[in-house]
């Protein structure tokens, strides 16, 4: 593990900036608080004052699980009884931090495929241990973190990490279609993109097919 990775996780703090898909927005500087909490997220302003920022960070800030619906095209949340709320989520940072290190969550990567016609310069890897991590967007992109860290040096400008095997397969091989209003809902089992361009690298953490989040931290923070 790299010195600056490992710095960083010790240091138990992740910024990050989110990516909000919105137009005609004419303000920034707006902020969201959540029990006096104030959210580490992007959040705009319409010309009508109506304020955009992330559902899934207001939601998993309130205790709740985010899941997106590709067939009916629907945000959907859900009150989970007994779930950490903000507050505990930070308080528990440092336990997740201390399985990570211990390797309880896997960071064994697989590459399934390679230039993918249109996308020639796309690397399609799988990690099975994402699928074990907590649900919460802190824990998943310090966990997308440590296996960017662990790829190295990209063989190709983009590599797309996937939670699951047979779609990240079926979308190799073309093996697959539209079954939603979004095209095919095999898409949301990307959870990371790495990208270098012109020397420039950079991490998201795919959140759905319309939201991500731009990990901003050490080597992938925008020079």
């Amino acid at each position: 593990m790299n010195k600056w990775l490992l710095t960083l996780i010790c240091s138990m703090a992740l910024f990050t900036a989110t990516a909000v898909y919105a137009s005609d927005t004419i303000q920034k500087g707006r902020q969201v608080k959540v029990n006096g909490k104030v959210l580490d997220t992007q959040v705009e302003v319409t010309k009508d004052g109506t304020t955009i920022t992330s559902t899934r960070a207001i939601a998993e800030a309130l205790g709740a699980k985010v899941t997106w619906n590709a067939p009916s095209n629907t945000v959907e949340i859900h009150r989970v009884e007994g779930k950490m709320t903000y507050d505990d989520n930070q308080m528990s940072y440092a336990n997740y931090v201390s399985l990570l290190l211990h390797g309880t969550y896997s960071l064994k990567v697989e590459v399934i495929g390679e230039n993918l016609g249109a996308h020639s310069d796309t690397t399609i890897v799988f990690a099975d241990g994402y699928v074990d991590v907590p649900e919460n967007t802190d824990f998943q992109k310090l966990f997308l973190l440590l296996l960017a860290d662990q790829v190295g040096e990209l063989p190709n400008k983009r590599i797309e990490f996937w939670s699951n095997k047979e779609l990240a397969k079926a979308y190799v091989s073309g093996e697959y279609r539209v079954d939603g209003l979004e095209g095919w809902s095999g898409l949301n089992a990307r959870f990371g993109l790495l990208t270098n361009e012109g020397g420039s690298v950079s991490l998201s953490h795919i959140l759905s097919v319309h939201e991500r989040d731009n990990v901003s931290i050490g080597k992938y923070k925008p020079q």
